[in-house]
């Protein structure tokens, strides 16, 4: 049920949900003096959520960690790598299917968090870590269409394509979000590990909730994030003057996390 409520009612606490409501409230008011109001109201939030600047700054501060991106962990004893799924690959569209003899399942459409398996491969490559664990399964709901392909498994293909060790890979396919993603990869780092140590790599804008969520378990958690929403500052007039599409897109995200960071506190999940 926790599942179903975080996955539909949050959505109207996002920018988009909000333009949704105000845009409702100016259909239904009668009155022309609200509905001018609403429609004001309603242009408003189109410009603060699509503003670059204003998004810049909010994605700036909730990334997680708040400085620059840490450097590869210089501890050699932490030795696997727990990848969170989500958006790593395109699983809307049907994967081409492997020509005969090619050592491949076939070519790979890669998604907009596609850099949390270039972060995992790139920690692998350099040596920090050993295993690389995939953590996430094929949670949908039933008004929402069903990817085409397992996330986790396509991921894994494709870093075993990019030189990691098929023995080096342990998929982890229960868990539809991250307090579950922190639950179900604590239980395999301490029975197939014998550890409660890991580097945890997911975006930047995710990574709070997912330290919180790991360390609730009692996993001690080295954060490597990826897919950076934030950027260099810029005062440039038509950050602040224009609305931009991408801005808005990155605000969504990020509202979203915040939402799912404090409900999570309040459930206790972190």
């Amino acid at each position: 049920m926790f599942y179903f409520f975080s996955k539909t009612i949050t959505y109207l606490l996002t920018p988009a949900g909000f333009l949704v409501i105000t845009l409702l409230l100016v259909f239904y008011t009668k009155n022309v003096r609200y509905r001018r109001r609403f429609i004001g109201l309603s242009l408003v939030v189109f410009w603060l959520f699509g503003n670059s600047f204003l998004t810049n700054e909010l994605a700036s501060w909730w990334e997680y960690p708040p400085q620059k991106p840490p450097a590869v962990p210089a501890d050699s004893s932490v030795q696997i790598a727990v990848l969170l799924t989500g958006g790593m690959v395109n699983g809307m569209k049907e994967i081409p299917v492997a020509t005969p003899g090619s050592t491949t399942n076939g070519r790979f459409l890669l998604g907009r968090e596609a850099d949390r398996a270039g972060q995992a491969l790139y920690l692998y490559k350099a040596g920090v870590v050993q295993k690389i664990l995939i953590s996430g399964g094929m949670g949908s709901l039933p008004f929402q269409p069903t990817p085409v392909s397992d996330e986790g498994h396509m991921t894994a293909q494709f870093l075993i394509t990019a030189g990691v060790r098929s023995v080096d890979i342990i998929l982890e396919n229960k868990s539809r979000n991250t307090h579950e993603n922190a639950l179900y990869s604590a239980a395999v780092l301490r029975q197939r590990f014998h550890t409660n140590r890991c580097v945890v790599v997911t975006s930047a804008w995710h990574m709070r909730r997912a330290v919180a969520c790991f360390q609730k378990e009692g996993v001690t958690v080295s954060p490597f994030p990826s897919s950076f929403l934030s950027g260099r500052r810029s005062f440039a007039p038509g950050e602040w003057l224009l609305p931009h599409e991408e801005a808005f897109f990155n605000a969504y995200y990020l509202v979203r996390e915040l939402v799912g960071y404090v409900t999570y506190k309040v459930v206790g999940y972190a």
